[in-house]
Order: structure tokens, then sequence, then C-alpha cells
């Protein structure tokens, strides 16, 4: 008897590190994740009642959109109506789509009126600034707050902001989800919870998306300046349960969609690549032929001039004419 009793003690540690991926450990304890998802006064839907849109815009069509001054420089994406969205650290495109991403929004006033974390889609921050008139209770010595509209169109219609911080994690590998909210509660659940007992609740599920393109190469006749067809793009969003009158399905805020510009063109780029026998010259795609002294591989590579070997072996364009 007392064997089977070792063994069984045993046996839970040892399930649990060969499942931790989606079997929770031995002891933990979880809160109802179903009853939080359709809770409207749980933590989580009153931080979203009381931040709104503020820093974003309801749904996707309305995001703040803006764009980076350019492809070499990605930590600075100024809006179109004021505003701008710094990463710290820069976006790297040699590492897209990113895995992770820190940010502040800048409203149009230059005042920072947020900051956000990702590491995925169930692991996030968001920080909202208070904005506002002070309350009659609010210490005299708070100072003014800023006001929550900026006059790009942004915060129109909210009279005052608490913010704070709501934390979402999951440690990789597992499923559980926690939950740490401005009001400074802290929530523990199995995530799988909601799909096995309440999978119409899935929706409601707090989460964060990031989506992101690098953009594609433009082909030689696309010129010196690309169309935007060929641009890159990230956008951030983030879930939150329905406000009055948004439906079950829940609310979506967009905190910005920032445009890439789009590489430069084969023969437009400044690197010898593709059939170029030179930098932006010569070959069969390019239109430009290479001048004096370049790299060619026969005469129509070079611009009125003659592909001749030089004093090394290697053909050059060459004035044939030329005095020696």
């Amino acid at each position: 008897m007392r064997r089977h009793v070792l063994l069984a003690a045993c046996a839970c540690p040892i399930l649990a590190a060969a499942a931790a991926a989606t079997v929770p450990g031995c002891g933990e304890e979880f809160e109802d994740i179903c009853a939080f998802l359709e809770d409207p006064n749980s933590c989580y839907a009153t931080y979203h009642r009381d931040i709104g849109a503020r820093c974003g815009a309801q749904g996707d069509g309305d995001a703040p959109k803006g764009t980076f001054a350019s492809r070499e420089a990605l930590d600075v994406c100024f809006l179109n109506e004021g505003g701008q969205v710094v990463f710290d650290p820069p976006l790297d495109l040699a590492a897209f789509p990113p895995k992770s991403l820190s940010f502040k929004r800048l409203d149009a006033l230059a005042q920072e009126c947020g900051s956000f974390t990702f590491s995925g889609e169930y692991s996030y921050s968001v920080t909202i600034h208070p904005c506002g008139e002070p309350e009659e209770d609010t210490a005299a010595d708070a100072g003014p707050l800023p006001l929550c509209a900026d006059g790009s169109g942004a915060g129109e219609g909210i009279a005052r902001v608490s913010g704070g911080t709501v934390t979402v994690t999951t440690p990789e590998g597992r499923d559980t989800l926690d939950v740490s909210c401005a009001d400074g509660t802290t929530h523990h659940f199995n995530r799988i919870d909601a799909e096995r007992k309440c999978v119409e609740r899935t929706p409601l599920l707090p989460r964060a998306v990031l989506e992101a393109s690098a953009g594609n190469q433009p082909p030689p006749d696309a010129g010196p300046v690309p169309p935007d067809t060929f641009a890159g793009s990230i956008s951030f969003r983030v879930h939150y349960p329905p406000s009055a009158g948004s439906g079950a399905a829940g609310d979506v805020v967009t905190y910005f969609t920032c445009q890439i510009p789009p590489p430069a063109a084969i023969c437009f780029n400044g690197e010898k690549d593709g059939l170029e026998t030179d930098i932006d010259c010569g070959g069969t795609l390019c239109e430009k032929r290479c001048g004096k002294g370049q790299s060619c591989a026969q005469d129509g590579d070079c611009d009125a001039l003659s592909c001749l070997p030089d004093s090394t072996g290697f053909r050059k364009c060459t004035d044939p004419n030329a005095e020696p």
C-alpha cells in the first residue's frame, strides 16, 4: 500500500514536467475564467471602460495611420493626424516580423498618452496615462492633467481617464493566463478552460495582435521611387471586453498602423545585384549603361564605350580611342 502512495505522490510532478505545455502544475489553483469573461465588472472590463480608445481608435478601419521617414531608420512612425509612435529599441527589418515590441504613443501635442510592450498574443502590457480635468478631491499639488483631446480628433468626447497598467502574461510553453489589473488585483487562469467550458466566450480573452510585413522587392522598372504597393507595414491592436452597445464579440482598439517605405528596386539601390555588371548598371535588367572604368561583360553594358580587358585582365568599359 505504501508503495502505491509513493508512486502516486511522484506521478504528478513527472506528468507536469512531461506535459507542461498544456497541463497546469500540481497544486495550482485557478480562478473561473468563464466567470471572469462574462463579468461586465471584471477589472479588465472596468479598465477598458475607463480608457476607452485613448491613444488609439476603435476597430481597424479608423486606426491612427502614419509612416516612417526612411526604411533605414525605423525608430519613429509619424502619424498623419499628428502624434508619433516611438519604438525602443528601433525595429529591425532583418528580424521581421518582430517577436517582441516596446513603444510609446505621443499625441498631436507631443504628450505621452501611453506605453506598450508585446512578446506574444497572450503576453503584453498596456499603460495609459491619465488625462482630463482634475476631480474635486485631487490633491492641489498634483498639477493639471493633459486634456484627453489633442486637437487631432483623438480623445474627442473623453472627459477623464484615470489610466494605469494592465499586464497579461502567459509563460512560454504553458497555457496559464495571468492578468494583473490597474486596480492592483491579479488573476490566475487556465486558458484552456475557456475552450472547454465556455467556447462562445473565447473571443473575449485578453489578447494582443501584432501584424508586420517588411514589404516586397520592386522590379527594376519600378523606378527610383517604387510605389506604395511594395511598402511594408506594422500594426498593433488589443482585444477588450465589450463596451455598451458593441456586441458580444468584444471591442478592438488599434493603436497604430504604420507604413514602412518600400525597398529600393534593383538598378536603383546602390548595390551590385541581380544581373548587373556593376553597381546599378549593365546587364539585361537595368536601362542605365555603365560608365568608364566600370565592370562589363560585353559592349552593350557600356554607355558608348567598349568592353575591354584592363591591365589586370578584368573587363571594363573603356574608350578604345583614348591614348594609353
